[in-house]
């Protein structure tokens, strides 16, 4: 195609070509091509990778919208672009669209986000979050360097061009400063391609731009139009062959978009003739470049100007929608008739080369409509300034209205539509009804197979969006539903350590929830806001401060007699009420299972929400039959509903299923099955951000590997799963992770005698924790390890304290706490008792050890039961020694 064109520029190709291999050697940096659009920055280096060479390519763009400023947006395209090319279950993150915030320039919250250098700055930015500190830009910029150069290293050697750099964003400019002094020793080259007329109203990009060249971190490279010799090709390879290669020159100033409309279009341009004088140097100054520029904005308003109003009206709504549009939503907005417009589209794609068909895809044919792209990005620029501010709001708005009518019931629904229509209402300035679309969106992602970050990402989107729109019922509605749905589906990768100012972003989401709430006027979301904010205080504070809102919340939901309310609130506080009440806890999940199956609008609910706590009280009812000893009924509960999950494994429901599941085929001495179990749900994260029920589910893999096979791998995989959970810190977990790793440890102590002291180290770490976050089923385990750890160190006496306290603690629970193996607490006590000679309290505790295997066996059928009394370890020695 004669767009495609390339001539000339040999000293060009070889001066670029020449920096790439020295970053293939090792020997990275920067490099600057400036010009005026079209001139042929892009294109010098599709040539360059065209021609061969080891080197990786990647390129992203700077957009500008409206006066919006995209902070880090072109780095975040970066790294969501390196992310898409990796395994499914590796990847980061999806495309985190306009990230805008009006007095802070900088990224706004990522959860998950890119790595966890960028994830750290991510939670601890100034954002629309009550009470999170401010971060100065120089340290978010550096780690977000940090983090970037992580992810590039897995592409090495590569060359990455950031396109249009002069519409770049002052975060951006911070990241690449510090990337220049780093890419020196790497193997990377940065490419830099912006207009140099447009790039003097950039301040930032140009002090970059400035500082890099002075300091010798970047070359620079100038492009200007083709010599005289370059453009007697380009005519021929035109079948131009006797135009006049000097007349050529002097008309188009050797511009190649010029070259190609004159060719063309074989007619003068009415345009100021350029310099006869077509200087080769490749850094010298270039005076003519600007004037190139203006040039070619001439030619292509001239261009546009030869349009009617109307072909100008149909394109300029195009150019709303964006480089490429379509001929339904183009009719849509001009309220017309589709057919007229689509013939208008074709005469306009055949007789002036404006726009050009584009292969259709899925959602063309939803919207039965063509397809076609802008010949060029200043086409569409040209189109898109020449309409006064209300008009592209008022088409943005339209536009994004057209869009969410055709998604609403379109199944292949793509986060990149998604981002689409958040986009054209946030471009709309509805903020009421961006809300809307985000919310719905998301919704419908999760239910397509989508993985939690990218509805978190949409449903941030929403939030922002909201947060700028005036206060009244419906907002406060969407706001509360948000929050929700952004902290449900984010739960696994929850932070939940105070910031130096003592506040925790996870409780001021969930604050603002409730007072939205409040504010909402619906009873029933105040329930679901108030059963929110208790389960975040269980993750950020521990039991004491979230069982009264779950229990409040639970009591108020039974009163409203709402079912969806009822289930929400009685899954919470069913899950978290056995880690003091088994029993109790049980109770309240089966009503809420009661509630929920007996309603139709939970059954037919497409709330994710809804779906996921559904799937939740069945996984929960199972652990908890666990725990209270029905060991058969817990096994067939969770079995059957794994299936269901896995089929569905929407907002990260599947690796705690799959836990669950994996601590009842152990507990029955199924351990090849837990094992497999735990390999699914360590492999079933969407990336490679730490979160909590990953630290957990390697924890107990780690576990089984070191008891069941004496694996040396499983003590790597519980140091991992200890630091993972020492990054998030939840309260519930992160003591069930170090109670795995220090019984690993004891059990290993023969293989390394260090492992007994850090072992003491990890447990009275995990008893100081738990104390304070009145985790008391952790705190029994961690004190029954204690008695063990002193007992082994010829230290009966303390270890009789803490294993006494353990007991003790679980004879008020009744024998049964959530996570704790009664009769395994009970095992260790009576060995501390018959270290001390106290023989006859041994074997009552060994007595009552035996009573609750036995009970527990009894709930098992055959081979299973033959089993649990055999193979389990712990069985089969309290059998066999409790007389």
């Amino acid at each position: 195609m004669p767009a495609e064109l390339f001539v000339g520029r040999e000293d060009e190709q070889s001066a670029v070509r020449a920096l790439v291999d020295r970053a293939c050697d090792g020997h990275g940096g920067f490099l600057i091509i400036e010009g005026p659009a079209g001139i042929g920055k892009s294109a010098l280096l599709r040539q360059i990778q065209e021609a061969g060479t080891s080197a990786d390519f990647l390129s992203v763009g700077c957009h500008v919208q409206v006066g919006q400023l995209e902070a880090y947006g072109p780095l975040i395209d970066l790294a969501w672009l390196i992310d898409r090319n990796r395994p499914k279950r590796r990847r980061l993150l999806r495309r985190s669209g306009e990230a805008v915030k009006q007095r802070w320039p900088e990224l706004l919250t990522l959860v998950p986000g890119v790595g966890s250098t960028l994830k750290m700055v991510a939670e601890t930015l100034s954002g629309p979050v009550p009470g999170a500190p401010l971060v100065e830009n120089r340290t978010a910029a550096r780690a977000m360097a940090d983090a970037l150069l992580h992810l590039i290293k897995e592409r090495f050697p590569v060359v990455i061009s950031i396109d249009d750099f002069h519409r770049i964003d002052e975060s951006s400019c911070s990241v690449l400063s510090y990337l220049a002094r780093a890419a020196e020793g790497q193997r990377v080259l940065f490419v830099l391609a912006g207009r140099d007329d447009e790039l003097v109203a950039n301040q930032a990009a140009r002090l970059l731009v400035d500082d890099l060249v002075v300091t010798g971190l970047a070359q620079r490279i100038r492009l200007r139009g083709l010599p005289v010799s370059a453009i007697a090709e380009y005519a021929e390879r035109m079948s131009a062959p006797d135009v006049a290669p000097v007349e050529l020159a002097r008309r188009t100033g050797g511009h190649p978009l010029l070259l190609r409309y004159s060719l063309s279009n074989r007619r003068e341009l009415a345009l100021p003739p350029t310099p006869d004088h077509l200087p080769s140097d490749l850094v010298a100054p270039h005076p003519e470049g600007i004037q190139l520029a203006e040039q070619v904005r001439l030619v292509v308003a001239a261009r546009l100007s030869r349009l009617s109003d109307d072909d100008r009206r149909l394109l300029a709504v195009g150019a709303v929608e964006g480089p490429e549009f379509h001929s339904r939503i183009v009719a849509k907005v001009l309220d017309t008739r589709h057919d007229g417009v689509a013939d208008r589209l074709h005469r306009l794609a055949r007789d002036t080369g404006l726009l050009h068909l584009l292969p259709p895809t899925t959602w063309d044919d939803r919207l039965e409509a063509d397809r076609y792209a802008f010949e060029h990005d200043l086409v569409q620029e040209a189109l898109y300034r020449d309409q006064s501010e209300w008009q592209r709001r008022d088409r943005h708005r339209r536009i994004g209205r057209v869009l969410h009518e055709y998604s609403e019931d379109h199944r292949d629904l793509t986060q990149d539509l998604a981002l689409e229509l958040v986009r054209h209402h946030r471009l709309g300035r509805d903020w009421p009804a961006a809300g809307r679309v985000a919310h719905f969106v998301a919704c419908r992602l999760s239910q397509t197979g989508a993985s939690a970050p990218e509805v978190v990402k949409i449903a941030e989107q929403g939030l922002e969006c909201v947060r700028r729109a005036p206060v009244d019922e419906e907002t406060c509605r969407l706001r509360a539903q948000l929050v929700e749905l952004l902290l449900t589906a984010s739960e696994l990768s929850w932070r939940t350590r105070p910031e130096p100012d003592g506040t925790v972003r996870l409780e001021a989401l969930s604050t603002e929830a409730m007072r939205a709430a409040e504010g909402s006027g619906d009873a029933n979301l105040r329930i679901r806001a108030q059963y929110l904010h208790g389960k975040v205080l269980l993750y950020t504070q521990g039991v004491p401060a979230a069982l009264p809102l779950l229990r409040e919340a639970w009591h108020e939901a039974l009163k409203n007699g709402d079912a969806v309310s009822i289930l929400l609130a009685g899954c919470e506080y069913g899950r978290q009420l056995p880690k003091t009440d088994v029993e109790g806890g049980l109770a309240v999940l089966a009503r809420a299972e009661a509630a929920a199956s007996e309603d139709d609008s939970v059954r037919q609910s497409e709330d994710p929400v809804v779906q996921r706590a559904r799937h939740m009280v069945a996984l929960q009812i199972g652990v908890n039959l666990y725990d209270a000893g029905r060991l058969g009924a817990a096994l067939a509960r969770l079995r059957a509903t794994i299936p269901q999950v896995r089929r569905r494994p929407n907002l990260g429901l599947l690796p705690i299923g799959l836990n669950y599941l994996a601590q009842v085929e152990a507990g029955i001495g199924n351990y090849t099955e837990a094992e497999q179990c735990l390999t699914e749900a360590v492999g079933s994260r969407d990336e490679d951000e730490p979160d909590g029920w990953h630290a957990v589910n390697l924890a107990y893999l780690g576990a089984r590997r070191v008891q069941d096979r004496r694996d040396a791998f499983g003590l790597r995989q519980l140091r991992d799963a200890q630091a993972e959970a020492a990054v998030t810190w939840q309260a519930n977990l992160a003591p069930l992770v170090a109670n795995l790793y220090a019984a690993s440890l004891l059990s290993t102590v023969d293989a390394d005698p260090a492992y007994d002291e850090l072992a003491g180290n990890v447990l009275q770490d995990c008893l100081d924790e738990t104390q304070r976050t009145g985790m008391r089923r952790s705190e029994i385990v961690t004190l029954s390890l204690l008695g063990q750890w002193h007992l082994s160190r010829g230290e009966s006496q303390q270890a009789l304290q803490f294993s006494a306290r353990a007991t003790e603690h679980l004879r008020e629970a009744g024998w049964r706490l959530a996570a704790v193996a009664a009769e395994e607490i009970l095992y260790r006590h009576a060995a501390v008792q018959r270290a001390l000679g106290h023989d006859g309290e041994a074997n009552e505790s060994l007595h009552l050890a035996r009573a609750l295997v036995l009970k527990k066996a009894a709930t098992l059928d055959g081979r299973l039961r033959d089993r649990f009394l055999r193979d389990v370890p712990i069985n089969r020695s309290i059998l066999e020694e409790a007389h």
